[in-house]
C-alpha cells in the first residue's frame, strides 16, 4: 500500500509539472498584426499580455525598427511618424533600436538606407519571418533583402540579405534585454559608409526627450574617452542615456561586442546614440553584428536633472556587470 501511495505522489507531481510547462510558455508570445500606432505591420512581444518590444516595418515606413515599452505600456521610443504617417518630431527617422547607413554603394548605385526608404529609394524588404518564444523570452527572426532601385543583368535588385534577430527578455522582471543580433551577407561586392551620425546600430528615445533635451546625460565607458557627441576610442564597451518620458525616468544603455569593430560612439542630447562601424564587403562575405541593450526604469535623479554622486556610480556599477553578463553570453 505504502509502495502505490508513493507511486500516486509521482505522478502527481509529474502531471503538475507536464500542465505547468506550456503555462510558463505561454508567458511569451509573438504576435504579428497591422501597426496600430501608424502605417506599416507590427510584431508585438507580449509578456503576460502586455507588449514589452513592437518590430514596425513594411509600407509608410522607411527602415525596420524595435519599439520598446515602458512601465505602463507607454513609448520609450521614437515612432517618428503620426497614425496619418506624417513625420513627427525632430529627426524623425531616428526610430526605436535600428541599423542603417547613409552610403550604401554597389555596381547597382549609392543609396541612403538612414533617412529614406520604401519605393524610389533603396529600401528594406521583410521576405519571412521565423519568430519563436521560449520559458524566459520572445524573439523576432526577419529575414531581410535590401534593395535597389536597379537590377543586375541577372535581374537581381538585392544589395544584401540580412538576419535579424531581437530577443527580447525581462531578467528577473527588473528591466527590458534585447539582444539585437544583425547577419548581414553581401550579395555583391559593396561598401557600407558614411559617418557617425548617420550610420551604425542606434537607440532613439521617444519624441518628447527631443524637448527636454536639457534633462538627458550621458555615461560609457572607457570613461576616459572623451568627446562632445563623438568618441574615438579601440575598446568601446557600453553606453548609457538617462532620458525623462512623463513623470518617469529610464536609461538605455547599448552594449557593444569586441567583435563588432566599432572605434567611435555617437551621442547627442535630444536622444539618440550609438556606434558606428564603416565595412567595404566583396560578394559573398558576412558581416556580422551582436549588441545588447537594456531599458530600465530608473530613481528621479536626486538633484532633477542630474544624478547624484552616488547615483552615477551606482549606475556605472550596474552598466559594467551587464556588459561582463553580455560578454559571457557571447563565449
Amino acid at each position: 500500500m505504502k509502495i502505490i501511495q508513493f507511486n500516486l505522489k509521482n505522478l502527481l507531481v509529474v502531471m503538475a509539472c507536464v500542465v505547468l510547462v506550456p503555462l510558463v510558455k505561454a508567458d511569451w508570445k509573438i504576435v504579428e498584426k497591422s501597426n496600430p500606432l501608424g502605417p506599416g505591420s507590427a510584431v508585438d512581444v507580449l509578456q503576460n499580455g502586455k507588449p514589452v518590444a513592437r518590430l514596425v516595418h513594411g509600407e509608410g515606413q522607411i527602415k525596420p525598427f524595435l519599439h520598446v515599452f515602458g512601465t505602463d505600456g507607454e513609448l520609450v521610443t521614437n515612432p517618428g511618424v503620426d497614425k496619418e504617417g506624417k513625420g513627427a518630431g525632430l529627426f524623425n527617422h531616428h526610430r526605436g533600436i535600428f541599423i542603417g547607413w547613409n552610403k550604401v554603394s554597389s555596381e547597382l548605385g549609392t543609396y541612403d538606407m538612414w533617412h529614406r526608404g520604401g519605393p524610389g529609394q533603396g529600401r528594406y524588404d521583410i521576405v519571412k519571418f521565423e519568430n519563436k518564444v521560449g520559458k524566459k523570452f520572445g524573439s523576432i527572426v526577419a529575414n531581410i533583402k535590401w534593395r535597389a532601385t536597379k537590377k543586375d543583368a541577372a535581374g537581381s535588385d538585392v544589395i544584401i540579405t540580412e538576419r535579424r534577430v531581437f530577443k527580447v527578455s525581462r531578467p528577473r522582471g527588473a528591466f527590458t534585454q534585447v539582444d539585437a543580433s544583425f547577419e548581414l551577407n553581401a550579395e555583391r561586392d559593396v561598401s557600407l559608409g558614411g559617418d557617425l551620425q548617420h550610420a551604425g546600430v542606434h537607440f532613439r528615445a521617444h519624441a518628447e526627450v527631443a524637448k527636454r533635451n536639457k534633462e538627458t546625460s550621458y555615461l560609457w565607458e572607457p570613461s576616459e574617452a572623451k568627446g562632445a557627441g563623438r568618441v574615438i576610442h579601440d575598446n568601446h564597451q557600453w553606453a548609457r542615456l538617462l532620458f525623462p518620458i512623463g513623470k518617469r525616468w529610464y536609461t538605455a544603455q547599448e552594449m557593444n561586442s569586441p567583435k563588432n569593430g566599432v572605434r567611435e560612439l555617437s551621442w547627442r542630447d535630444y536622444g539618440r546614440f550609438g556606434y558606428f562601424m564603416p565595412k567595404s564587403l566583396k560578394k559573398g562575405d558576412p558581416f556580422n553584428l551582436k549588441f545588447r541593450f537594456a531599458i530600465e526604469e530608473v530613481d528621479v535623479p536626486a538633484n532633477v536633472p542630474k544624478q547624484s554622486i552616488a547615483q552615477i556610480g551606482q549606475s556605472q556599477r550596474k552598466c559594467s556587470r551587464r556588459y561582463e553578463a553580455f560578454l559571457k553570453s557571447l563565449d
